[in-house]
C-alpha cells in the first residue's frame, strides 16, 4: 500500500527554504521583484504558492513600488491576496518610515541644510500625499518637538500659515522649519509655496520665532528655500521677503531664474 502523503506537507517547501537560505546569506536585495513580492508573501501564506500570485501584483501595478503603494481594496482585488497579505505589503512603506525616523530621533541638532534635508527625507518616506512638517527647534538648533499639521491631496497641500504658527508658540520654539512634499514631483517651489513662505516668515517674527527654512521634499531629492531663494529676516517689523515673492510674469519671465538672481521684487520693494 502506497504511503500517503501528509496533507499539510507543502511541495513548495524546498523551494521556500532556499529561498530563506538565500536572503539570510545575501539579504533581500539579491532577489529579483518578483521574487521580493514571492518571498514576503511567505509569511501570510504557509502553504500557498505565491510566486503566481506575486507576479499578478507585478502586472497588475507595474513594479515593486507601485505594489506597496497601492491601497488595501486595490490589493484584495488581485486573485490570492487576502486581507493579511494586503495588510502586510500597504504597511511596508510606513515600516521603513518609522525606522528612518527612529534613526534620526527628535533631540539630535540640525546645525546644516544637509542635516535639515537629511531628516526631512527619512520623515517623508513612504508617504504618497502631500503632508506638512514643522520642525521646532531650541536655541542650540536641537529639535525641541516635530508636529504634522495638514495633509493634502496627492499633489497638493495648503501650507496652514496661522496652525503653523500656533504650533511653534505651544512648542516655545527659538526656530522652526517648514517642510512639506511633492510625491513624484519636483522640488521647485509653486507660486503658492513662495507666498506662503513669506507670510508664515513674517507671521513667526511677529512672535519672536525665526523660521530658518522650507524644505520641499520629493521621492528622492530635497530642496532648501533659503539655499534656493533667501530668507533672511532684517527685524521683526520688516522681513526681507522680497526674494521670495514672484514678479509678474509680465516684468519676469522665467520667475525661477529671477529668484536665484537674487534681485528684488520691484513690486515688492
Amino acid at each position: 500500500m502506497a504511503q500517503k502523503k501528509e496533507p499539510n506537507k507543502s511541495i513548495h517547501a524546498g523551494h521556500r527554504q532556499r529561498m530563506h537560505q538565500r536572503v539570510e546569506k545575501y539579504g533581500l536585495e539579491s532577489l529579483a521583484e518578483h521574487e521580493m513580492l514571492e518571498y514576503l508573501l511567505y509569511f501570510t501564506n504557509a502553504q500557498k504558492d505565491t510566486n503566481a500570485i506575486a507576479h499578478d501584483l507585478l502586472e497588475t501595478f507595474g513594479d515593486f513600488a507601485g505594489v506597496l503603494e497601492a491601497d488595501e481594496k486595490e490589493l484584495c482585488a488581485v486573485k490570492g491576496i487576502g486581507p493579511a497579505s494586503a495588510r502586510l505589503l500597504h504597511l511596508l512603506p510606513q515600516v521603513a518610515a518609522c525606522y528612518q525616523h527612529s534613526r534620526v530621533k527628535d533631540g539630535r541638532r540640525l546645525r546644516t541644510t544637509e542635516q535639515l534635508g537629511a531628516y526631512a527625507m527619512a520623515r517623508y518616506q513612504g508617504i504618497q500625499k502631500e503632508r506638512v512638517l514643522l520642525i521646532c527647534l531650541s536655541r542650540q538648533h536641537r529639535i525641541t518637538s516635530t508636529a504634522w499639521i495638514k495633509q493634502g491631496g496627492e499633489d497638493r497641500v495648503a501650507l496652514p500659515i496661522q496652525e503653523a504658527v500656533r504650533q511653534a508658540l505651544r512648542a516655545r520654539a527659538e526656530s522652526a522649519v517648514l517642510c512639506h512634499n511633492h510625491p513624484g514631483g519636483s522640488v521647485l517651489p509653486s507660486r503658492q509655496d513662495l507666498e506662503a513662505t513669506a507670510s508664515l516668515a513674517k507671521g513667526m517674527a511677529v512672535v519672536g520665532i525665526e523660521l530658518l527654512d522650507h524644505i520641499i521634499v520629493t521621492d528622492t531629492e530635497y530642496a532648501s528655500l533659503r539655499q534656493r531663494c533667501g530668507l533672511d529676516l532684517v527685524t521683526v517689523d520688516q522681513p526681507r521677503m522680497a526674494m521670495l515673492r514672484e514678479p509678474d510674469a509680465a516684468e519676469t519671465p522665467d520667475p525661477e531664474e529671477a529668484a536665484a538672481s537674487g534681485e528684488p521684487d520691484p513690486a515688492g520693494g
